[in-house]
């Protein structure tokens, strides 16, 4: 029923990332802030779901359909929050975006170095936007500098024993997460 080795090991990092994110979500007020950590605990719940429990192929396929949409979303929010753009046209975006990947990924192609571009020119644009408009930065800042190290750890894939490339990131997403939440506290305060 449950997978071994490294793919479980990548589900429980999925796992720590929903405990952050669903903290952070009932924490923070911020109507933009709060469906970023809404989203990120549906993917992370649905990531350890992907990577923790066998199943088949076929079902595997349609959970990172999902998993795609839905991410996708998530990482646009940063031009929400901090590039003050509609949720309407986050969700135009999102819709290209995921079909695009889908494309790719029934293509046999690399559809995960695409996405990860794409989110390093989110991440870019976002801070960005903080460096212009934001006055408690450091938080941001540190959580972007986490998400591109664990990016490019991703990349790389840098492994360590039973944490692979996948857990790894999981494991600089929780710290971005964290990160990102004491910047939510530090700028209602």
């Amino acid at each position: 029923m449950f997978t071994t080795g490294i793919e479980l090991t990548t589900a429980l990092t999925n796992v720590v990332i929903f405990i952050v994110s669903i903290y952070a979500y009932f924490k923070v007020k911020d109507k933009l802030w709060n469906m970023f950590y809404f989203l990120m605990s549906i993917d992370s719940f649905l990531g350890a779901i992907a990577h923790g429990i066998v199943m088949s192929q076929t079902v595997n396929n349609i959970l990172w359909v999902i998993l795609t949409i839905i991410f996708t979303i998530t990482i646009n929010m940063f031009l929400c929050i901090f590039g003050n753009m509609k949720l309407k046209k986050n969700f135009i975006m999102s819709g290209i975006l995921s079909v695009i990947l889908l494309l790719l990924f029934y293509l046999g192609k690399d559809y995960l170095l695409v996405f990860s571009y794409y989110c390093l020119i989110i991440v870019i644009i976002s801070i960005y936007f903080i460096i212009k408009k934001m006055k408690d930065k450091l938080w941001y800042l540190l959580g972007f500098a986490s998400q591109i190290v664990g990016g490019i750890l991703l990349l790389c894939r840098v492994s360590m024993g039973l944490i692979n490339y996948n857990g790894i990131y999981h494991l600089f997403t929780a710290l971005t997460i964290i990160f990102f939440y004491i910047g939510n506290k530090k700028s209602t305060n």
